[in-house]
């Protein structure tokens, strides 16, 4: 409803309800100072309760882009795993905000945005090298402001979402960097203990890093030679350790694996049963992982990182990453000719578009392989 406030000759303050603020719960008002007469500022303040009937009033707020993105990130915390509200709050608190945060969320547009993410391309890095973020990061970065700015709009504190008026950079296809079986075993001997049992298990089941960490001996069928995927392990900065579901359904999921792997696990849990007799009631038995420590307690996932680059180094093996032990186990089942599908099931894809299209370097060599065996069984000749 409309109040209307003389304030002068032919002046008047018009004043509207506005409902509440959906984020902060507070009430919301429109003032609007009219010149003109009685008449024509009652038309005025129709006009503007129109508006907000119809939606499409905007609230005129000094509220800065800064504060918004805080604000959101807070109420949209308990949407995101650990991990990726860490993600999100790097983006923001690190990038976002100390490039845009100044300014009025009411007047950011696409240009602004724009250059954001030119400069994020040319010179955005906050480690202290030299040149900018990837075009996949930079992609990540516009993701989470368009959505942090979908909700904006919904809310009508700005009429469009300028995220959506810009492309957002296109990264090329990742480069997948899978070893030969011959850097697997340089790998292995440079390995010992945990690191050479984790290494071991991740390039022959392709489980990722938060999976090998959170795998429990209930997880292991060692008679029907399985293992299942139910839970992963994150470890958010300034949070406590935390175990979750896979995020997908296809990620939990049964791992069929061989008589090697087996013993490997059997002579784990027998060595973990002498420092359970010897750490007695000091053993942190708990969680009743595979991958602890001798007192029981779990590996951090940035340890496990930490250690298996110790390890790579010392292999000789240049820019190599403990999640590349993954691309490995898929590349190397694709090329001893096991269908996509059945790799697409351990790695826990989605899809099998995922896979071939992650995998497609390895497509080429298959084809040629293909036309070889082809040829050799069926011979048609020429006359």
């Amino acid at each position: 409803m409309a109040n209307i406030t003389k304030k002068g000759r032919q002046k008047y303050q018009i004043c509207i309800e506005c409902g509440r603020n959906p984020q902060t719960g507070k009430r919301k008002r429109k003032y609007e100072t009219f010149n003109g007469t009685k008449t024509e500022a009652k038309k005025r303040a129709a006009e503007l309760e129109h508006e907000i009937k119809s939606n499409q009033f905007i609230e005129d707020t000094e509220e800065t882009v800064g504060s918004y993105l805080k604000e959101w990130l807070r109420n949209y915390k308990h949407n995101l795993a650990p991990s990726t509200y860490e993600s999100y709050d790097i983006i923001i608190n690190s990038h976002l905000i100390p490039a845009l945060g100044q300014k009025k969320l009411s007047e950011l547009g696409p240009q602004d945005i724009e250059r954001y993410q030119a400069q994020k391309l040319s010179s955005g890095r906050k480690d202290g090298k030299q040149g900018g973020l990837s075009t996949r990061t930079v992609q990540y970065h516009h993701r989470v402001l368009s959505k942090a700015l979908k909700k904006a709009e919904k809310y009508n504190l700005i009429r469009e979402n300028p995220a959506k008026l810009v492309q957002a950079p296109t990264p090329n296809t990742p480069e997948i960097n899978p070893l030969s079986k011959d850097e697997v075993n340089k790998l292995l001997d440079q390995a010992e203990g945990f690191a050479h049992d984790l290494i071991y298990l991740g390039v022959k089941t392709g489980m990722r890093r938060g999976e090998l960490l959170a795998l429990r001996w209930s997880d292991i069928d060692f008679e029907n030679k399985k293992i299942t995927v139910r839970q992963s392990m994150t470890k958010v900065t300034g949070e406590e350790l935390s175990f979750n579901k896979p995020k997908t359904k296809s990620s939990q999921r049964p791992i069929q694996i061989d008589d090697e792997i087996i013993t490997m696990l059997k002579k784990r849990k027998a060595k973990q049963e002498e420092y359970k007799e010897k750490f007695g009631n000091k053993y942190d038995n708990q969680h009743k992982l595979v991958f602890r420590k001798n007192n029981g307690k779990p590996f951090l996932p940035q340890y496990a990182t930490k250690m298996f680059n110790q390890v790579a180094e010392a292999a000789e093996l240049g820019e190599f990453r403990l999640h590349d032990l993954r691309h490995t186990h898929a590349t190397l089942m694709l090329k001893s000719e096991v269908h996509p599908k059945i790799v697409q099931e351990r790695l826990g894809h989605s899809s099998i578009t995922q896979t071939l299209d992650t995998y497609s370097h390895v497509i080429p060599s298959m084809q040629k392989e293909a036309v070889d065996k082809f040829n050799a069984n069926f011979d048609f000749g020429l006359n």
